[in-house]
């Protein structure tokens, strides 16, 4: 009984060991696990924060940098040494600066009414040759048509009476014939010689000055002055109290030229 009891013991004691044995070993499986489960995370934590945390203070490092840069420099520099700064210093933008034009507050005035009203009056657009202090805005000429034997005849008149004015003195005189028969209502060039009284010659052909000026004149509605001319004459061979009497326009040489006084 003993042999058989001792027998059983010792299984039973053997396999208890076992059981011990297997345990432990199952514990230590289950530590080395554990261990190596940390170690995972460890490292895991460690890749985490050497990839966000690291690089953000290196940001924020810089930025302040870059702040304390833009700082000091404002502090002694005007808006563009600042926008330079911007420019150079802002690691966030990688386009290329733009320059903005700006306008300073001085120049942005309020404008009156008086100024407003002045601005809405524009000078139009005049066909005048010669600038003249008494320009009549509502001078307006309207277009008369000439016979062949008219134009030939004012052409040669126009070339009796400013020959050597050139261009702008044959336009005031061809103006004066053209408002007076505008004023008359008539357009016979030998009407305008008899009842005016012109004295010019009409034996001379035109010269290309005389020519050019009686087209603009008459063909294309110019004016060599924007006002009325009715008269007009040579104050180097006479002295005219009459004309004098008249308003006065302009002068081109010794020739001076009125619009009838009302």
């Amino acid at each position: 009984m003993r042999s058989s009891n001792y027998k059983h013991s010792n299984q039973l004691n053997h396999a208890r060991t076992n059981t011990r044995r297997s345990d432990r070993r199952a514990n230590a499986r289950k530590n080395s696990k554990k261990v190596s489960k940390f170690g995972s995370l460890t490292v895991t934590a460690f890749i985490i924060f050497a990839a966000v945390v690291v690089p953000a203070f290196a940001l924020i490092q810089s930025v302040n940098a870059a702040s304390s840069e833009k700082n000091s420099i404002l502090s002694i520099g005007g808006s563009k040494v600042f926008s330079d700064v911007i420019a150079d210093s802002d690691i966030t933008e990688t386009k290329p600066a733009v320059k903005v034009k700006t306008v300073s507050r001085d120049i942005i005035k309020p404008v009156s009414a008086s100024a407003e009203k002045t601005a809405e009056v524009k000078a139009p657009k005049t066909k005048a040759l010669i600038a003249s202090a008494k320009a009549d805005a509502s001078y307006s000429p309207k277009h008369i048509s000439l016979s062949s034997y008219d134009r030939a005849k004012l052409e040669r008149l126009v070339m009796g009476e400013a020959g050597g004015l050139g261009v702008k003195g044959a336009a005031l005189v061809a103006q004066t014939i053209r408002d007076t028969m505008q004023l008359e209502k008539n357009n016979s060039i030998d009407y305008i010689i008899n009842e005016y009284q012109y004295e010019g010659s009409t034996e001379k052909e035109p010269n290309a000055a005389v020519k050019k000026a009686v087209s603009y004149i008459f063909d294309k509605d110019g004016y060599a002055v924007q006002h009325r001319l009715i008269y007009f004459y040579a104050s180097d061979l006479i002295e005219s109290e009459w004309h004098e009497t008249q308003d006065y326009i302009v002068s081109c040489g010794a020739e001076r030229f009125f619009d009838r006084r009302s």
